[in-house]
């Protein structure tokens, strides 16, 4: 897997030597407005998570969490946002918008 990551990483670099923006400035732009809701606005201005709301269970409010999403593989990290789980969304995010949200999330 750690292959396919350096790949994919390679691949996005490429994709935007000739733009404007790095991948890292990229993936920041699409964490604040991917598809029309931000990570931002559940997992914290870093990805450092946050409450979202909560519910009442048993006639006590239990917090609804996004979780923190720094620091995980790029696995998990790729298969949630295809998949999505639980209250995350799935969104139609190419590889090279992954990456970079990535490497956003995981500044080296």
């Amino acid at each position: 897997m750690k292959k396919m990551l350096l790949s994919s990483i390679l691949l996005c670099c490429i994709a935007h030597s000739n733009n404007f923006l790095s991948p890292y400035e990229y993936g920041k732009a699409l964490y604040k407005n991917p598809r029309g809701i931000g990570c931002i606005k559940c997992h914290g201005q870093y990805g450092e998570g946050t409450i979202i709301s909560y519910i009442k269970q048993n006639g006590k409010l239990k917090p609804i969490i996004a979780p923190k999403i720094t620091g995980i593989s790029f696995d998990k990290f790729e298969e949630a946002l295809k998949l999505g789980k639980g209250f995350m969304p799935k969104y139609n995010l190419s590889v090279s918008e992954i990456v970079s949200l990535y490497i956003f999330l995981n500044p080296q």
